[in-house]
């Protein structure tokens, strides 16, 4: 008996600590890109996040079925600070964008 309650205590130890080292999804609101602007700010609008692994989950803008995903995303090397934004074409074109980020402003982030 004192060895099952054991064995029940220590399960829901490592329980707690499990539950307690997941990483939570964050949901973000999308910046709607239109094909007539030249540029994007997004400075206004970026997550700066901390993981404890090389690895993040996000929870995606609903879609237009209004399901709202989840995606993992892994670092290349690893690393704690993560910068998270989110971009909705809002038109049934394909818009093609590039990421401009100053490197000077953003160290250490790989972006160019």
């Amino acid at each position: 008996m004192r060895s099952s309650l054991r064995a029940a205590a220590l399960s829901c130890l490592l329980s707690l600590i499990l539950f307690a080292a997941a990483q939570p999804a964050h949901a973000l609101d999308a910046i709607s890109v239109r094909s007539d602007a030249p540029a994007i700010d997004l400075t206004g609008v970026l997550e700066f996040q901390r993981s404890d692994t090389d690895r993040i989950q996000v929870s995606t803008a609903p879609g237009t079925d209004g399901i709202v995903r989840r995606i993992e995303v892994r670092a290349r090397e690893g690393g704690q600070n993560w910068i998270v934004f989110a971009l909705t074409n809002n038109t049934d074109d394909q818009l093609d964008r590039l990421i401009v980020v100053p490197h000077y402003r953003i160290v250490s982030s790989g972006l160019l």
